[in-house]
């Protein structure tokens, strides 16, 4: 009984912050249409797994509609593949208010996607990112490019609560990952199948600390999977203790939950396809 009143008063003040950060923060009238889908949709996340997924699987790829999340355009696959949708959420992909390192990855993408981009091509990127300049003047400049915001303010507490505002675009599950937007922007769009390659999210068994007490993290993408390093987990204002990365993994893990949960109520089937997933929360398929 203590557990359950627990839970309930948790839940009630999940929700009445969370209002509280959808008032303040998110835009009220920021809406992403639906379009009646006749095609499924197939999101390339970029882990390790993508690569081979791809070779093996190609004739897939057909009459799917792709969507390609963070630094895909910058590989040889974006123009083969040609992708229909553009996802980001990291913070230093927009911002022009950071150290130079982060300026500089962000004037490589967008100015890649200016220059490579020859096909229709709709960006998703957080409301926020409207107000920087910087990234926005490469994109402008290519008229086949177009560029769509969408609100990222996290939302908890009561289920009835949280698809209210996932319903009516005012927020969504907490975003760690891109491939959680990814997700949530396809349900906005109507699609009703949803399938996952390239979700390998396998972070946890590479892991380590070092005689310095330094967390790193060997983040393999299908891109650097030979080269990658263990590095020291980046944040906008320094690195990350241990806690608060595996803080920043229980997130991103229940994110997927929450999305789910908002999926399966409303008749739309997310498959992971990625073989070796850590992600338990969508149905398993195998592409053989």
């Amino acid at each position: 009984m203590l557990l359950t009143i627990y839970n309930q008063i948790n839940n009630f003040l999940l929700t009445v912050f969370s209002l509280i950060k959808v008032l303040l923060f998110s835009n009220l009238f920021q809406r992403i249409k639906p379009i009646n889908q006749t095609l499924d949709c197939l999101i390339l996340g970029n882990g390790p797994s993508l690569k081979s997924l791809i070779r093996n699987n190609y004739e897939f790829l057909k009459n799917k509609d792709l969507f390609c999340v963070n630094y895909f355009p910058l590989t040889s696959l974006y123009e083969e593949l040609r992708p229909k949708y553009f996802i980001t959420s990291a913070p230093e992909l927009w911002r022009d208010d950071l150290n130079s390192n982060y300026i500089d990855e962000s004037k490589k993408l967008f100015e890649t996607i200016k220059n490579k981009t020859n096909w229709e091509l709709s960006i998703f990127i957080p409301f926020e990112a409207k107000k920087y300049k910087t990234w926005k003047k490469f994109i402008e400049e290519n008229k086949a490019i177009k560029i769509n915001y969408y609100n990222v303010t996290y939302v908890d507490g009561f289920y009835w609560f949280r698809e209210i505002m996932y319903k009516y675009q005012l927020g969504m599950p907490r975003v760690q990952n891109v491939l959680i937007p990814a997700i949530m922007i396809a349900i906005r769009l109507g699609y009703k199948n949803i399938y996952l390659w390239g979700a390998d999210h396998s972070w946890l068994s590479e892991i380590k600390v070092d005689e310095n007490n330094n967390v790193l993290v060997c983040q393999k993408h299908f891109y650097d999977e030979e080269s990658a390093t263990y590095q020291k987990m980046r944040k906008l204002n320094g690195t990350r203790k241990l806690h608060e990365v595996l803080y920043k993994f229980m997130h991103t893990f229940k994110s997927y939950h929450y999305i789910e949960e908002f999926a399966s109520k409303n008749n739309i089937n997310i498959y992971n396809a990625t073989p070796n997933s850590y992600i338990d929360a969508f149905k398993r398929i195998k592409m053989s």
